[in-house]
């Protein structure tokens, strides 16, 4: 597969993750949209500044991140190889789906940002075929008001005060 290069801004608006979280949160991201195919994983596409962007916004989603990451980090410490990155796909699953039942709401936050920056992001978008008009192509067409009869002709059908 070739090495995806993610285009974009990749500025992060209020940095609050160390190198370390941002490594763990990458890998972790690629195993809930692994990559496939043409497609690139969630982490490879560069999702990880867009959940710290995400989640940089409220003091709680700051500390909701961080107490998830660290989960995921306590988690892998007890597995032999002692680092989430290092471990195969199917430990690394298990290690998800045992912090998504201790933390259902960061798990909730994680997987809903993620699915939201990885399909609204411009690269997937074109790689699906989906293309984004320019407000410039649409032409005004006003309202052709005699689609509104029939419902002018309904009796009301809330009361009437």
């Amino acid at each position: 597969m070739a090495t995806y290069v993610p285009s974009g801004d990749n500025s992060i608006d209020r940095p609050f993750l160390t190198a370390t979280q941002r490594e763990l949160l990458c890998a972790v991201l690629d195993r809930i949209v692994p990559p496939q195919g043409n497609f690139p994983g969630a982490g490879a596409l560069g999702l990880s500044v867009f959940l710290e962007n995400v989640a940089g916004r409220t003091p709680d989603r700051r500390r909701l991140l961080n107490n998830g990451l660290a989960q995921i980090e306590l988690a892998a410490s007890r597995r032999p190889s002692g680092r989430f990155e290092q471990l195969d796909a199917d430990e690394q699953d298990a290690i998800l789906r045992e912090v998504a039942e201790q933390d259902p709401v960061f798990f909730d936050l994680l997987v809903r940002q993620c699915y939201n920056g990885y399909y609204t992001n411009p690269d997937v978008q074109e790689m699906v075929g989906h293309h984004r008009p320019d407000p410039s192509e649409y032409a005004y067409q006003p309202l052709n008001e005699d689609l509104l009869e029939p419902q002018r002709q309904r009796p009301p059908f809330w009361t009437q005060v």
